[in-house]
């Protein structure tokens, strides 16, 4: 068990102070996040898109090779 850093026996309210940096710790956090999946999700959209352009690719040359015979 570690012994914590500092006492918590007082009971003492929040401040103000404390109260906005935790709103702003919060907000940047949420932004963050927000930022990194977006940023996923672009990535992974990127691929897909890639794919489907191949895929349509094949089929055509599939299909214009299945008429030429």
């Amino acid at each position: 068990m570690s012994k914590d850093l500092e006492r918590r026996d007082a009971k003492k309210p929040m401040t103000f102070g404390h109260a906005v940096a935790m709103t702003a710790v919060g907000v940047v956090g949420i932004l963050v996040a927000f930022w990194v999946l977006s940023s996923l999700a672009g990535i992974i959209f990127f691929f897909v898109k890639i794919a489907v352009i191949i895929a349509l690719i094949a089929a055509v040359f599939w299909l214009v090779s299945r008429f030429r015979h």
